[in-house]
């Protein structure tokens, strides 16, 4: 049985004991069926892992860390993924495969043609619910570090927001491939903004490209708005992170 991985918000300080949450305690007992004295390895999504072994108690679990060490790096480049808001699964769909993929930023971004629109109470609750599910995404990869993520912006709001050297746009429109970028050096960032249900509007990808992004297609067919952004991501990673 291979050693599970469990996200622990603490320093993980060899020696030391954690007393896991309860949602925690309830996953690894009644989904993984762990027992008493089984080995867990901890990270706390800052770059920090260690391993140790639990006790569970009949509602409680404990784990004392019996060694601790720093992170392998997590990946040679930066990416921020500027995701237009889409609906429940797809949107969660898109943030999980993008922590897979190594993505250090996801931007949510209200754009005009954005079926879902999130302020509020509503904008902070799924905000919490996205965390977790990057924290669920990096259990499972092993990856040690969470990605940022911002908080839901307008297109306007999150152009003038970026901060990344290269900055692209996904459009069916566009004349050159993404692909056509694998020839270029590895930059030391990229924003890669991609449009919700039905795109990006021609007005959003002019405003975007007055902000310094280039408009790009991802090839011959017009994907969903999750398989291009996801596809987006890893044609960067290949060209210029670690999957290349």
């Amino acid at each position: 049985m291979r050693t599970r991985r469990v996200f622990v918000d603490h320093e993980l300080e060899a020696g030391s004991e954690i007393d896991l949450p309860a949602d925690t305690v309830n996953y690894l007992r009644n989904v993984l069926r762990l027992k008493d004295g089984q080995p867990l390895e901890l990270f706390n999504g800052r770059g920090r892992r260690a391993h140790g072994q639990m006790t569970l108690a009949r509602r409680e679990a404990r784990v004392r860390v019996e060694s601790s060490e720093a992170s392998p790096e997590d990946s040679v480049i930066p990416i921020t993924l500027m995701a237009a808001l889409a609906k429940g699964e797809k949107m969660e769909l898109v943030i999980q495969k993008a922590v897979e993929l190594g993505v250090t930023t996801i931007a949510p971004v209200q754009t005009e043609r954005s079926v879902l629109e999130l302020k509020g109470d509503r904008a902070e609750k799924r905000l919490t619910r996205w965390r977790q599910i990057m924290i669920n995404a990096c259990e499972q990869c092993g990856r040690d570090t969470l990605p940022d993520i911002e908080p839901i912006r307008s297109l306007g709001q999150a152009l003038m927001a970026t901060e990344a050297p290269v900055r692209l746009v996904l459009d069916p429109r566009a004349q050159q491939p993404l692909t056509a970028l694998r020839d270029q050096p590895r930059p030391t960032g990229v924003a890669l903004l991609v449009g919700p249900e039905g795109g990006l509007t021609e007005d959003e990808v002019a405003q975007a490209e007055e902000h310094g992004f280039r408009a790009l297609t991802i090839g011959p067919r017009i994907l969903r708005a999750e398989t291009a952004a996801i596809t987006g991501v890893a044609v960067l990673q290949y060209q210029w992170g670690d999957l290349g």
